[in-house]
């Protein structure tokens, strides 16, 4: 899991009681409104329990018309009602127009702040809204929680990690007796996003424990991979083998054991989990690989070189890259060898390359053949490779030298051991083998 990391994302969800009564009045207007305004709100608030938003805004229009006002409106609750039927219209432009209008009438008026936050977040203005519902939770009193963590929640959309980690935390701490799931699942996603690791572990610990069903399975899946990306490997050992005990048909828990277990190089366990993980979900390619690597290093050659075959006999738009192909086909042979099956080898060799003349297979056929004793056919088969230039030069004119020395061919061996002498890596070796084929030849 990183790149980084599955989270829950909460979806901040905005209640219909966000948008203020049209009967409430300034928060600091203790003056009773004058009778023409509450004349104006009688006929807005009849429109608007019709659903008939447009004609509540023409009476207010109206109004402000008869009243040669120069103003958008001239009594912040006016203006507060006039916001709310054209955010009820979508008509976000007039109605962040008219809030502006009520705060600039009155700068405390709170409901006029909130309903312009939730304009801006409607709007996907981010970061205005989040200082627009920070600022609604310094004018509410008693302070709403809920505004603070909506200006956490808009800083976390903008992408202000850090500002929202801290409102979350200042939310967290002036209110601990109402936090709620959901303000943790956010304040754990700034924390992830933020990379902050160490803070982010516990806070998921809780999550794991407060949730259920598939939620519950995304943070346990998050913690995981928390404590790979810090290189605690013990704790997510000891995490992914509790949850592959708890639910073992997860395919997706055995799959992480295996990854833990070979980044711990603890190679039995991690092929015991492939083990079961293939039992429970039919196996990538990849994951075939690694099964049939791993059945060849802790020596289950059998299996392997099954588990290779069906690889290399895939369909040719499945079939691994060329440079994997070759690389399967040198530990196919190695199963086989292991396995003392060589003239298994040499048949597939013998398929593969019916030519004899890909100087890889040809290098490679010469080492089992040289492996069953078949010295001549091997001098043969590392004699062509060299010739045609394998990755392996020397090595193949040292080897085709050992092989003609072993059916006593002395000529065609000091010639090959002369050729391997002209490379750095085989020169030691040959003039060494020169050296005993001349002190051979003087007994």
């Amino acid at each position: 899991m990183n790149p980084i990391l599955k989270t829950v994302i909460v979806i901040l969800v905005f209640a219909a009681g966000i948008l203020a009564p049209l009967e409430t009045l300034p928060a600091q207007d203790d003056q009773k409104m004058p009778v023409s305004v509450q004349r104006l709100l009688i006929k807005v608030r009849a429109a608007m329990d019709k659903d008939d938003y447009a004609a509540a805004v023409r009476f207010i229009q109206a109004e402000q018309a008869r009243s040669q006002s120069n103003a958008l409106c001239s009594h912040p609750i006016v203006c507060l009602a006039l916001g709310n039927c054209f955010l009820m219209q979508k008509q976000m432009a007039h109605a962040e127009s008219a809030y502006l209008t009520a705060l600039s009438l009155d700068r405390n008026y709170l409901d006029a702040q909130v309903n312009l936050a939730k304009v801006y977040a409607d709007n996907n203005q981010t970061a205005k809204a989040a200082e627009a519902f920070l600022a609604a939770y310094e004018l509410s009193d008693p302070r709403n929680p809920k505004y603070l963590y909506y200006a956490g929640v808009m800083a976390l959309t903008n992408g202000n990690t850090q500002t929202a980690i801290r409102r979350f935390e200042s939310l967290f701490s002036a209110h601990p007796d109402q936090v709620i799931r959901q303000w943790r699942e956010n304040y754990a996603n700034a924390l992830v996003t933020a990379r902050q690791w160490k803070k982010a572990a516990p806070v998921i610990r809780a999550l794991v424990a407060q949730s259920k069903g598939e939620t519950r399975t995304k943070w346990q899946e998050t913690l995981l991979q928390i404590y790979l990306t810090m290189n605690d490997t013990g704790k997510a050992l000891s995490l992914a083998t509790t949850l592959s005990r708890q639910t073992p048909s997860e395919d997706k828990w055995w799959k992480a054991l295996v990854h833990i277990r070979l980044a711990r190089q603890e190679y039995a366990d991690a092929f015991e989990a492939l083990i079961i993980y293939s039992f429970i979900t039919p196996l990538t390619r990849q994951e075939k690989k690694l099964f049939a690597d791993l059945s060849l290093q802790l020596n289950v050659p059998a299996r392997a070189a099954g588990m290779y075959e069906t690889l290399l006999a895939a369909p040719a738009e499945k079939k691994p890259s060329p440079n994997q192909t070759g690389q399967m086909i040198d530990r196919l042979v190695c199963a086989y060898r292991q396995m003392g099956r060589g003239d298994k080898a040499l048949a597939m060799l013998n398929r593969l390359d019916p030519q004899a003349g890909n100087p890889a297979l040809l290098l490679l056929k010469g080492d089992v053949l040289y492996e069953t004793k078949n010295y001549k056919a091997a001098h043969k088969a590392f004699r062509a490779a060299a010739l045609k230039n394998c990755s392996q030069k020397g090595h193949a004119w040292l080897m085709a030298g050992y092989a003609a020395w072993q059916y006593n061919n002395i000529v065609a061996s000091r010639s090959a051991f002369e050729q391997a002498a002209q490379f750095k890596r085989q020169r030691k070796d040959a003039l060494a083998a020169i050296a005993q084929l001349n002190q051979s030849s003087q007994m």
